[in-house]
Protein backbone atom coordinates (compact mmCIF):
# COMPACT_ATOMS: atom_id res chain seq x y z
CA UNK A 1 0.00 0.00 0.00
CA UNK A 2 1.29 3.44 -0.87
CA UNK A 3 1.39 6.24 1.70
CA UNK A 4 1.53 8.91 -0.99
CA UNK A 5 -1.62 10.99 -1.48
CA UNK A 6 -3.53 10.27 -4.67
CA UNK A 7 -4.13 13.34 -6.79
CA UNK A 8 -7.28 13.84 -8.88
CA UNK A 9 -5.69 13.00 -12.23
CA UNK A 10 -4.22 9.77 -10.88
CA UNK A 11 -7.50 8.80 -9.21
CA UNK A 12 -9.42 9.05 -12.48
CA UNK A 13 -6.67 7.46 -14.56
CA UNK A 14 -6.92 4.32 -12.45
CA UNK A 15 -10.45 3.88 -13.80
CA UNK A 16 -9.49 4.24 -17.44
CA UNK A 17 -9.88 0.51 -18.12
CA UNK A 18 -13.07 -1.56 -18.07
CA UNK A 19 -11.34 -4.40 -16.22
CA UNK A 20 -10.55 -2.14 -13.27
CA UNK A 21 -14.15 -0.96 -13.12
CA UNK A 22 -15.31 -4.59 -13.17
CA UNK A 23 -12.96 -5.41 -10.27
CA UNK A 24 -14.48 -2.59 -8.23
CA UNK A 25 -18.00 -3.68 -9.15
CA UNK A 26 -17.40 -7.31 -8.15
CA UNK A 27 -15.76 -6.40 -4.84
CA UNK A 28 -18.61 -4.00 -4.15
CA UNK A 29 -21.25 -6.58 -5.05
CA UNK A 30 -19.60 -9.10 -2.72
CA UNK A 31 -19.60 -6.53 0.09
CA UNK A 32 -23.28 -5.76 -0.43
CA UNK A 33 -24.37 -9.35 -1.00
CA UNK A 34 -26.85 -10.66 1.61
CA UNK A 35 -25.86 -14.20 0.62
CA UNK A 36 -22.21 -13.92 1.62
CA UNK A 37 -21.89 -10.87 3.82
CA UNK A 38 -18.12 -11.26 3.29
CA UNK A 39 -16.32 -8.14 2.07
CA UNK A 40 -13.18 -10.06 0.94
CA UNK A 41 -12.71 -12.21 -2.14
CA UNK A 42 -9.85 -14.57 -2.85
CA UNK A 43 -7.70 -13.93 -5.90
CA UNK A 44 -9.21 -16.88 -7.76
CA UNK A 45 -12.79 -15.95 -6.90
CA UNK A 46 -12.30 -12.31 -7.87
CA UNK A 47 -10.63 -13.25 -11.16
CA UNK A 48 -13.46 -15.65 -11.96
CA UNK A 49 -16.14 -13.05 -11.19
CA UNK A 50 -14.46 -10.41 -13.32
CA UNK A 51 -14.21 -12.91 -16.18
CA UNK A 52 -10.63 -12.29 -17.30
CA UNK A 53 -8.77 -15.43 -18.40
CA UNK A 54 -5.39 -13.79 -18.96
CA UNK A 55 -3.72 -13.83 -15.53
CA UNK A 56 -1.07 -11.33 -16.56
CA UNK A 57 -3.64 -8.81 -17.71
CA UNK A 58 -5.76 -9.33 -14.59
CA UNK A 59 -2.74 -8.97 -12.28
CA UNK A 60 -1.70 -5.76 -13.99
CA UNK A 61 -5.07 -4.05 -13.50
CA UNK A 62 -5.62 -5.40 -9.97
CA UNK A 63 -2.18 -4.13 -8.92
CA UNK A 64 -3.06 -0.65 -10.20
CA UNK A 65 -6.05 -0.55 -7.82
CA UNK A 66 -4.37 -2.01 -4.73
CA UNK A 67 -3.43 0.62 -2.20
CA UNK A 68 -5.83 3.28 -3.40
CA UNK A 69 -9.21 1.67 -4.02
CA UNK A 70 -8.52 -1.95 -3.02
CA UNK A 71 -6.83 -3.51 0.03
CA UNK A 72 -4.92 -6.80 -0.17
CA UNK A 73 -5.08 -8.87 3.03
CA UNK A 74 -4.38 -12.44 4.09
CA UNK A 75 -8.08 -13.31 3.64
CA UNK A 76 -8.24 -11.81 0.16
CA UNK A 77 -9.12 -8.51 -1.47
CA UNK A 78 -11.62 -5.91 -0.28
CA UNK A 79 -12.61 -2.37 -1.13
CA UNK A 80 -11.03 0.45 0.82
CA UNK A 81 -13.19 3.42 1.75
CA UNK A 82 -12.50 5.36 -1.51
CA UNK A 83 -13.40 2.21 -3.42
CA UNK A 84 -16.66 1.87 -1.51
CA UNK A 85 -17.53 5.50 -2.24
CA UNK A 86 -16.80 4.95 -5.93
CA UNK A 87 -18.84 1.73 -6.01
CA UNK A 88 -21.82 3.49 -4.44
CA UNK A 89 -21.48 6.26 -7.01
CA UNK A 90 -21.53 3.71 -9.82
CA UNK A 91 -24.60 1.94 -8.38
CA UNK A 92 -26.48 5.21 -7.90
CA UNK A 93 -25.72 6.22 -11.48
CA UNK A 94 -24.18 9.58 -10.55
CA UNK A 95 -21.60 9.39 -13.33
CA UNK A 96 -23.77 8.10 -16.17
CA UNK A 97 -27.35 8.90 -15.21
CA UNK A 98 -29.76 10.49 -17.66
CA UNK A 99 -32.81 9.47 -15.61
CA UNK A 100 -33.89 6.48 -17.62
CA UNK A 101 -36.58 5.46 -17.66
CA UNK A 102 -38.06 8.94 -17.43
CA UNK A 103 -40.94 9.47 -15.03
CA UNK A 104 -43.93 10.90 -16.88
CA UNK A 105 -46.07 13.58 -15.27
CA UNK A 106 -48.59 12.46 -12.68
CA UNK A 107 -50.75 14.28 -10.13
CA UNK A 108 -49.47 14.22 -6.55
CA UNK A 109 -52.87 14.82 -4.95
CA UNK A 110 -52.12 18.32 -3.66
CA UNK A 111 -53.25 21.65 -5.08
CA UNK A 112 -50.91 24.51 -5.84
CA UNK A 113 -50.61 26.92 -2.92
CA UNK A 114 -50.26 29.79 -5.37
CA UNK A 115 -53.06 29.29 -7.90
CA UNK A 116 -55.07 26.27 -6.72
CA UNK A 117 -54.39 24.07 -9.75
CA UNK A 118 -53.22 20.48 -9.34
CA UNK A 119 -49.52 19.84 -8.62
CA UNK A 120 -47.70 17.35 -10.81
CA UNK A 121 -44.52 15.32 -10.38
CA UNK A 122 -42.10 14.35 -13.12
CA UNK A 123 -38.42 13.89 -13.93
CA UNK A 124 -36.58 16.55 -15.90
CA UNK A 125 -33.09 15.63 -17.13
CA UNK A 126 -31.34 14.65 -13.87
CA UNK A 127 -33.85 16.34 -11.55
CA UNK A 128 -37.17 15.34 -10.05
CA UNK A 129 -39.75 18.09 -9.70
CA UNK A 130 -43.06 18.70 -8.00
CA UNK A 131 -44.54 21.80 -9.58
CA UNK A 132 -47.61 23.52 -10.96
CA UNK A 133 -47.90 23.63 -14.74
CA UNK A 134 -50.52 26.37 -14.57
CA UNK A 135 -48.46 29.02 -12.73
CA UNK A 136 -44.91 27.55 -12.77
CA UNK A 137 -44.55 27.42 -8.99
CA UNK A 138 -41.96 24.75 -8.13
CA UNK A 139 -42.13 23.13 -4.70
CA UNK A 140 -39.48 20.43 -5.05
CA UNK A 141 -36.53 20.35 -7.44
CA UNK A 142 -34.02 17.72 -6.36
CA UNK A 143 -31.61 15.22 -7.86
CA UNK A 144 -32.71 11.67 -7.08
CA UNK A 145 -30.55 8.85 -8.50
CA UNK A 146 -32.51 6.72 -10.95
CA UNK A 147 -31.55 3.69 -8.87
CA UNK A 148 -33.84 5.01 -6.15
CA UNK A 149 -36.84 5.36 -8.48
CA UNK A 150 -36.94 2.08 -10.41
CA UNK A 151 -39.52 -0.56 -9.52
CA UNK A 152 -41.64 1.91 -7.55
CA UNK A 153 -45.24 2.94 -8.03
CA UNK A 154 -46.21 6.60 -7.93
CA UNK A 155 -46.66 6.63 -4.15
CA UNK A 156 -43.26 4.99 -3.73
CA UNK A 157 -41.63 7.51 -6.04
CA UNK A 158 -43.08 10.43 -4.09
CA UNK A 159 -41.93 8.89 -0.81
CA UNK A 160 -38.39 8.48 -2.19
CA UNK A 161 -38.34 12.06 -3.48
CA UNK A 162 -39.61 13.38 -0.14
CA UNK A 163 -36.96 11.50 1.83
CA UNK A 164 -34.20 12.59 -0.55
CA UNK A 165 -35.24 16.24 -0.40
CA UNK A 166 -35.60 16.17 3.37
CA UNK A 167 -32.18 14.55 3.83
CA UNK A 168 -30.42 17.14 1.67
CA UNK A 169 -32.09 20.16 3.24
CA UNK A 170 -31.77 18.81 6.78
CA UNK A 171 -28.02 18.66 6.24
CA UNK A 172 -27.91 22.15 4.74
CA UNK A 173 -29.99 23.66 7.55
CA UNK A 174 -27.75 21.90 10.08
CA UNK A 175 -24.79 23.73 8.56
CA UNK A 176 -23.10 20.97 6.56
CA UNK A 177 -22.98 20.43 2.82
CA UNK A 178 -24.57 17.00 2.11
CA UNK A 179 -22.20 16.41 -0.81
CA UNK A 180 -18.74 17.39 0.46
CA UNK A 181 -19.33 17.88 4.22
CA UNK A 182 -17.99 21.44 4.31
CA UNK A 183 -19.67 24.10 6.43
CA UNK A 184 -22.51 26.11 4.92
CA UNK A 185 -24.39 29.07 6.33
CA UNK A 186 -27.67 30.60 5.16
CA UNK A 187 -27.80 33.90 3.32
CA UNK A 188 -30.96 35.98 3.19
CA UNK A 189 -31.73 37.35 -0.28
CA UNK A 190 -34.27 39.99 -1.12
CA UNK A 191 -36.25 39.32 -4.26
CA UNK A 192 -34.73 41.12 -7.24
CA UNK A 193 -36.27 39.75 -10.41
CA UNK A 194 -36.62 35.98 -10.72
CA UNK A 195 -35.68 33.30 -8.22
CA UNK A 196 -32.43 31.35 -8.72
CA UNK A 197 -34.38 28.76 -10.71
CA UNK A 198 -36.06 30.24 -13.77
CA UNK A 199 -38.56 27.39 -13.55
CA UNK A 200 -39.95 28.67 -10.23
CA UNK A 201 -42.55 31.46 -10.15
CA UNK A 202 -43.26 31.45 -6.42
CA UNK A 203 -43.59 34.84 -4.76
CA UNK A 204 -40.77 34.47 -2.23
CA UNK A 205 -39.41 37.69 -0.78
CA UNK A 206 -37.06 37.33 0.95
CA UNK A 207 -35.74 33.78 0.67
CA UNK A 208 -32.81 31.81 2.09
CA UNK A 209 -29.85 30.47 0.09
CA UNK A 210 -27.58 27.64 1.23
CA UNK A 211 -24.50 27.55 -0.99
CA UNK A 212 -21.36 25.48 -0.60
CA UNK A 213 -18.53 27.45 -2.20
CA UNK A 214 -16.29 24.36 -2.25
CA UNK A 215 -18.36 21.88 -4.29
CA UNK A 216 -21.16 24.20 -5.60
CA UNK A 217 -23.88 22.48 -3.54
CA UNK A 218 -26.86 24.84 -3.67
CA UNK A 219 -30.39 25.10 -2.32
CA UNK A 220 -32.77 28.03 -1.95
CA UNK A 221 -35.89 27.86 0.18
CA UNK A 222 -38.47 30.02 1.92
CA UNK A 223 -37.19 31.35 5.22
CA UNK A 224 -39.75 29.21 7.06
CA UNK A 225 -38.43 25.95 5.54
CA UNK A 226 -35.76 25.65 8.23
CA UNK A 227 -38.48 24.97 10.80
CA UNK A 228 -39.21 21.60 9.16
CA UNK A 229 -36.18 20.24 11.01
CA UNK A 230 -36.49 22.02 14.34
CA UNK A 231 -37.45 19.82 17.33
CA UNK A 232 -40.05 22.33 18.57
CA UNK A 233 -41.92 22.14 15.25
CA UNK A 234 -41.68 18.35 15.16
CA UNK A 235 -43.02 18.23 18.74
CA UNK A 236 -45.89 20.57 17.84
CA UNK A 237 -47.00 18.22 15.06
CA UNK A 238 -46.46 15.19 17.27
CA UNK A 239 -48.73 16.67 19.94
CA UNK A 240 -51.42 16.90 17.27
CA UNK A 241 -50.99 13.26 16.27
CA UNK A 242 -48.87 13.96 13.17
CA UNK A 243 -45.36 12.90 12.17
CA UNK A 244 -43.85 15.97 10.51
CA UNK A 245 -40.92 13.95 9.14
CA UNK A 246 -43.33 11.89 7.03
CA UNK A 247 -45.18 14.84 5.45
CA UNK A 248 -43.78 16.02 2.09
CA UNK A 249 -42.92 19.71 2.05
CA UNK A 250 -45.24 20.35 -0.91
CA UNK A 251 -48.17 19.48 1.37
CA UNK A 252 -47.18 22.17 3.88
CA UNK A 253 -48.05 25.70 2.69
CA UNK A 254 -46.06 27.35 5.48
CA UNK A 255 -42.87 25.48 4.42
CA UNK A 256 -42.98 26.15 0.66
CA UNK A 257 -44.41 29.70 0.56
CA UNK A 258 -43.81 32.80 2.67
CA UNK A 259 -47.50 33.20 3.53
CA UNK A 260 -46.90 32.26 7.17
CA UNK A 261 -43.79 34.43 7.51
CA UNK A 262 -43.67 38.01 8.75
CA UNK A 263 -40.54 40.15 8.37
CA UNK A 264 -39.99 41.88 11.71
CA UNK A 265 -36.73 43.64 10.79
CA UNK A 266 -34.22 43.67 7.95
CA UNK A 267 -31.03 45.06 9.53
CA UNK A 268 -30.35 42.57 10.95
CA UNK A 269 -33.03 40.23 9.65
CA UNK A 270 -35.66 38.93 12.03
CA UNK A 271 -38.69 36.83 11.16
CA UNK A 272 -41.81 35.44 12.74
CA UNK A 273 -43.41 32.24 11.40
CA UNK A 274 -46.87 31.17 12.47
CA UNK A 275 -48.03 27.58 11.89
CA UNK A 276 -51.62 26.61 12.65
CA UNK A 277 -52.97 23.15 13.45
CA UNK A 278 -56.56 22.62 14.56
CA UNK A 279 -57.17 25.09 17.42
CA UNK A 280 -53.54 25.92 18.20
CA UNK A 281 -50.77 27.99 16.61
CA UNK A 282 -47.04 27.48 16.88
CA UNK A 283 -45.09 30.74 16.57
CA UNK A 284 -41.32 30.90 16.09
CA UNK A 285 -38.98 33.84 15.77
CA UNK A 286 -35.81 33.51 13.69
CA UNK A 287 -32.71 35.68 13.50
CA UNK A 288 -30.61 36.51 10.43
CA UNK A 289 -28.79 33.16 10.72
CA UNK A 290 -32.20 31.46 10.69
CA UNK A 291 -31.66 30.29 14.23
CA UNK A 292 -34.81 29.86 16.31
CA UNK A 293 -34.56 32.41 19.11
CA UNK A 294 -38.06 32.07 20.57
CA UNK A 295 -41.07 29.76 20.31
CA UNK A 296 -44.56 30.00 21.74
CA UNK A 297 -47.89 28.26 21.39
CA UNK A 298 -51.16 30.06 21.51
CA UNK A 299 -54.83 29.21 20.97
CA UNK A 300 -56.43 30.18 17.68
CA UNK A 301 -59.19 32.64 18.47
CA UNK A 302 -62.36 32.56 16.41
CA UNK A 303 -65.15 35.15 16.12
CA UNK A 304 -67.31 33.03 18.42
CA UNK A 305 -64.85 33.40 21.30
CA UNK A 306 -63.95 37.02 20.73
CA UNK A 307 -61.31 36.69 17.99
CA UNK A 308 -61.34 38.71 14.81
Amino acid sequence: MTDDPLDTDAAFSLLADETRVRILEELGAATASPETGIPRLSYADLKSRVGVRDSGRFNYHLTKLVGNYVAKEDEGYRLRWPGLVLYRTIVAGHLTDEVEPAVDRFAVGTDCHRCGDSLEAHSYETLFRVRCRACDATYTDVYVPTHGLVDRDQAGILAAVHRRSRTILDSMVSGQCPWCARDVTPEIHERDGSLPSLHDARDLDPYAVYHCTDCTGFQYVPVSRCLLYHPATVAFYHDHGLDLTEIPAWELPWAVTDDATTVLASDPWRFRVRIELEDEAFVAELNDDLEVVDTTREPIRTPSDGGE
